[in-house]
């Protein structure tokens, strides 16, 4: 059997585990205390959304069929641009999570999460490249013609 390797589908599952990792590394400090991203609404948002990059990369990476697979992508591109707000949103919460508390560094990993996931949408969402001749094509119920048989 030869399947084809969605790599978009690949950086989004990526993207969402950088997405996790950074919100548990810490999204906002004080000189005290360090606050995960579920201290707040918007880090809970984006653990929803990094979960979801996870598991529709994961169906973009799994499934065979063409119509799926933009489907998965779609889904994985929503939820990356959804991470990337609620990061932004969750910086603007700063003031609201503690007095003096400041942005860490794991806010900053989750937003990358989030930008990778906005870049492997966005490459799955090009369209796709002519087939070399006298290979079949992706699309179902297209049949290839080769210009050398007559």
């Amino acid at each position: 059997m030869d399947r084809n390797i969605s790599y978009p589908g690949v950086g989004a599952a990526v993207s969402g585990a950088i997405g996790i990792f950074g919100i548990y590394a810490g999204w906002w400090e004080t000189p005290t205390t360090l606050y995960y991203g579920t201290a707040d609404i918007s880090g809970s948002l984006a653990l929803a959304m990094s979960i979801g990059l996870i598991v529709f990369g994961g169906g973009a990476i799994l499934m065979s069929d063409a119509r799926i697979r933009k489907t998965m992508s779609a889904l994985f591109t929503i939820c990356a641009v959804v991470l990337t707000l609620t990061c932004v949103w969750g910086l603007l919460r700063t003031d609201d999570i503690a007095a003096g508390a400041s942005a860490s560094k794991g806010m900053w990993v989750s937003l990358l999460g989030g930008l990778c996931g906005i870049a492997s949408g966005l490459l799955a969402m090009r369209p796709a490249q002519e087939a070399p001749p006298g290979t079949a094509p992706d699309v179902p119920g297209r049949e290839t013609t080769d210009a050398n048989s007559s």
